[in-house]
């Protein structure tokens, strides 16, 4: 079968390369997602942060907070250890948990592509689409 499935949160700039951040990672980040300004696939709801199903839409404003605050989480993250485990709420009703391992370089590096991802889009006038997706290992990286 070739490689295990990994949930991954896609970021992408319309007809532009795409990047891919593990769902484990962007779960811990969440909470402060939700202090950009969003809009749904439509874009005509606004929302806070990510949707959890469907895409997700950072325009102008939105990109420039997606950046600084992605820059924050990677400055945090220089200081975990090469190794380290994020503990991730797999079921809100159950407060059941499960831990991911995390590589430190792997993780700065992922987070440096979506920053370099920002800044391609504000520098191009594009909007950034975030969508929820499965892939196959293989083709991380």
């Amino acid at each position: 079968k070739g490689g295990k499935d990994l949930l991954v949160y896609s970021f992408k700039i319309l007809d532009g390369e795409e990047i891919f951040i593990k769902n484990s990672l962007i779960l811990y980040m969440f909470d402060t997602l939700k202090w950009i300004n969003t809009l749904d696939k439509f874009r005509i709801k606004k929302n806070k942060g990510l949707y959890y199903h469907g895409s997700t839409y950072f325009e102008k404003n939105s990109i420039k907070k997606l950046k600084e605050i992605i820059f924050c989480w990677k400055d945090l993250f220089n200081e975990a250890t090469e190794n380290f485990e994020i503990e991730v709420l797999l079921d809100q009703n159950k407060e059941e948990y499960y831990i991911e391992n995390h590589n430190k370089k792997e993780v700065i590096e992922s987070l440096e592509k979506l920053i370099d991802l920002s800044n391609s889009a504000k520098k191009e006038n594009k909007e950034i689409k975030c969508t929820k997706r499965t892939i196959k290992l293989g083709n991380i990286k």
